[in-house]
């Protein structure tokens, strides 16, 4: 069996990494038998999880990627194999509302928004509870047909256009109206009516003092060194080297004779024309491309944005309003991010700590939106600026770049597309997983990615079930 891996992320490197595994455990008999070839457009490991260095030595990710251990112990056991020394960070992120009380600058409340309502202004904090208490007492009857009446049955619409909307505008670039209801899972958290009326009751000294809580996500952690793409490349050497074909595109896949079609990049002046043959195609990259590479479904619905990543390098010092948080979220329409992230908090990220800190903004558009990477850097500088979170002196060193795949969006009809795209790709033995390769937002993080690779592997080579990502085909076991 001859299994080709499509992207080298966490979900490509998930599956190559259990292979491996199997190989030299309980399927060593079938080392013979069973071939891999992993093929990535970038010279290493890591997909949107890699981290690159600028030319004054300052590391960036492409956006703020934190890990979360406890969700999966093989996903734990495999980043702590890869990466010995990681920092543990407590999670502190608040949210700037200042547009909610018509000031200029920044206005912090603790995040989610909706638990930081006893910190409203005094109208909107009423209304929200107006809300909310009629919801508590006469809870919705009705099943929501898309994310803003699923905001409207739990919160109500004060909350609604206070928050939800400005913020779903910023990160998702839709209207929640647009969202389906079924990705909110554990990443919308819930409001307990009495805890929020017990919050309503202190004064704003108290509530300085209260501990919003994040539970089991209160603290992550982050490698000491190098940066999130640290941990993959190191996960890619854990494996083979012979199975991976690095600066290779993938330009067309023949599902009938079984065939992928790649660029091979490694002379960049000189590209040449590679093919290589399948038993099994795993593909990680969006799945619309994969349906226009294959021709079996060219016509996927899928909707996702863009990002631009800009990342700042600044001389200390470092405003000490700061120093306690690792993000903030922006809903305010006047600035271009939708978060920024206090990256040098993270790691070893700078030339020399003593002197650096850095800055992460990630801002969303629309795919077609005309905006450059140039405009964006320079409006998320003056926003930073006008946030008082950096100074233009300060700087001395600027990364952009712009991510043509930035959010996997929920849309409405996202699931019905998926059965149809999963319909025919998995009668030809193809099968697509990861963040745009599954393309569920709600199971796209780094350990969910790469769990979902193992999990294939054990499908497909074991006969197990899969359990974190649903295909929604009944007769299949994904």
């Amino acid at each position: 069996m001859k299994i080709v891996i499509i992207g080298a992320g966490p979900c490509g490197l998930g599956a190559a990494f259990r292979i491996n595994e199997l190989l030299n455990g309980e399927l060593a008999d079938k080392k013979e038998e069973i071939m891999v070839k992993v093929l990535e457009q970038e010279p290493f490991a890591g997909g949107l999880s890699r981290t690159v260095v600028d030319d004054k030595g300052f590391l960036w990710d492409m956006g703020g990627h934190i890990t979360f251990h406890h969700n999966f112990p093989y996903y734990q056991n495999a980043v702590k194999m890869a990466i010995e020394e990681w920092n543990e960070l407590k999670r502190n992120c608040q949210v700037d509302m200042n547009y909610l009380f018509n000031e200029e600058g920044i206005h912090l409340v603790p995040y989610p928004a909706q638990y930081a309502v006893p910190l409203f202004p005094p109208q909107v904090k009423k209304d929200c509870l107006i809300d909310l208490k009629e919801r508590h007492e006469n809870p919705p009857t009705d099943i929501p047909r898309n994310f803003e009446e699923w905001v409207q049955n739990n919160f109500g619409p004060t909350i609604l256009e206070s928050f939800f909307k400005p913020y779903t505008r910023k990160v998702w670039t839709v209207e929640p109206a647009e969202m389906n209801p079924g990705w909110v899972g554990s990443r919308v958290a819930k409001l307990d009516q009495q805890k929020l009326e017990e919050l309503c009751e202190m004064d704003q000294e108290q509530l300085k003092h209260v501990d919003f809580g994040w539970g089991p996500n209160a603290v992550f952690t982050f490698p000491k060194y190098g940066g999130t793409g640290a941990v993959w490349k190191s996960m890619a050497s854990k494996t083979p080297s012979d199975w991976y074909s690095f600066n290779s595109s993938v330009v067309k896949i023949n599902p009938q004779d079984k065939k992928v079609v790649y660029m091979d990049k490694t002379n960049a002046e000189e590209p040449k024309e590679c093919e290589t043959d399948y038993d099994v195609l795993i593909n990680t990259t969006p799945i619309n491309l994969l349906g226009k590479y294959t021709g079996l479904c060219p016509d996927l619905d899928m909707t996702y944005n863009k990002v631009f990543v800009v990342g700042i390098g600044l001389k200390l010092p470092k405003p000490e309003w700061t120093d306690s948080f690792t993000w903030l979220y922006f809903p305010d329409s006047a600035v271009p991010f939708y978060r920024v992230t206090f990256f040098s908090t993270y790691g070893e990220v700078t030339p020399d700590s003593n002197q650096y800190w850095s800055v992460m903004c990630e801002s969303a558009r629309k795919v077609d939106d005309p905006v450059t990477q140039e405009e964006i850097t320079e409006q998320s500088i003056q926003g930073l600026i006008t946030k008082s979170i950096i100074t233009k002196e300060q700087i001395v060193s600027v990364y952009s770049t712009t991510l043509p795949y930035g959010y996997p969006i929920p849309t409405i009809n996202r699931d019905a597309e998926l059965v149809k795209a999963h319909t025919v790709l998995e009668k030809n033995q193809i099968y697509s997983r990861g963040r745009f390769g599954g393309w569920k937002y709600e199971a796209s993080n780094q350990d969910h990615c790469f769990v979902q690779g193992k999990e294939l592997i054990d499908r497909l080579l074991l006969g197990q079930p899969e359990c974190l990502y649903k295909t929604g085909l009944i007769d299949k076991q994904g």
